[in-house]
């Protein structure tokens, strides 16, 4: 399988981390923070909103280092 099918255009990428980060947005502000506002099950360790927080930032992450990889490849 060729690598070019896997790779999604710019404005795709765009679209996506765009979507993601107001979805960070939304999760880390009130009231979207009071879902994840618990201490009681421990994940790793941490209390389960340190746990959510970390996973957003990681996932956040993961997604602008695909923002720009797609921005500073050649065009076709």
């Amino acid at each position: 399988m060729k690598w070019e099918r896997l790779l999604l255009s710019k404005s795709m990428v765009r679209g996506l981390v765009t979507a993601y980060m107001l979805l960070f947005l939304l999760a880390t502000t009130w009231p979207g923070a009071t879902l994840f506002n618990t201490a009681t099950p421990l994940v790793l360790g941490l209390p389960f909103n340190l746990f959510v927080l970390a996973m957003l930032i990681s996932v956040a992450l993961v997604m602008l280092a695909a923002l720009y990889v797609s921005e500073t490849r050649p065009e076709e």
